[in-house]
């Protein structure tokens, strides 16, 4: 399988509890730095993968490079192809598909369990990382999975999953997205101690992940 992923080279790019599934799939990555992907990238992909990023598809805070990417998100499911967006990516997906992404007071960080819909896989319950400043209304034709007081955390449409929590980040990955990012330690810590304390744990986050793929696997990529 060909998989074209999108992501930032050194912030939020990083695999981490993805790369055991990943790892028979051939990958291709293309930096949002260099504008969006080339129509033969596309073309040649068989699902593409959406990374985090620190910027914002928010109403009134969408760039042109983002409001770029949410079109090319729109058209590749409109043809019903294969989507993961985590994070920035799911909040791609949300306005994509005719939901609605606002700017929050604040950032909001925690490290916790989600409250899951009746159609949600057992496995998204968490704790997982949570960290954005912008919060998703999924769109009116997806199915919500999962949500917090603030915004729905989870959703899927057709072949297409987005994910707002960083269900990809391990306690070390996590520590250099703090760094990078220039985050005060006392914002952070709290989500790297608890993430590093469930990595030791039977119920860990790799393991959730891993059985989360494979409902998305069954759903999206047969």
């Amino acid at each position: 399988m060909q998989v074209l992923v999108i992501a930032h080279r050194s912030i939020a790019h990083e695999f981490g509890y993805l790369e055991p599934w990943l790892a028979s799939m051939t990958l291709t990555r293309h930096a949002r730095e260099d504008g969006p992907p080339p129509a033969d990238l596309l073309a040649g992909a068989d699902l593409l993968l959406v990374m985090g990023s620190p910027g914002s598809v928010a109403e009134g805070h969408c760039d042109q490079a983002n409001a770029a990417e949410i079109a090319t998100v729109r058209d590749w499911v409109a043809q019903d192809r294969p989507y993961l967006g985590l994070c920035f990516g799911a909040q791609v997906l949300a306005c994509a598909l005719g939901g609605t992404v606002t700017r929050m007071p604040q950032t909001y960080r925690a490290y916790r369990e989600l409250a899951l819909t009746a159609e949600a896989p057992s496995s998204l319950q968490g704790p997982w990382v949570i960290w954005h400043e912008d919060a998703i209304t999924a769109p009116a034709q997806s199915t919500v999975l999962a949500q917090l007081p603030h915004a729905d955390l989870a959703f899927r449409a057709g072949r297409a999953w987005g994910l707002q929590p960083h269900v990809e980040l391990s306690s070390a990955s996590l520590e250099r997205m703090a760094t990078a990012l220039n985050t005060a330690p006392d914002d952070t810590q709290p989500l790297i101690e608890g993430l590093r304390n469930n990595e030791q744990e039977p119920n860990s986050p790799g393991a959730r992940l891993t059985a989360l793929l494979e409902q998305f696997s069954r759903t999206a990529l047969a």
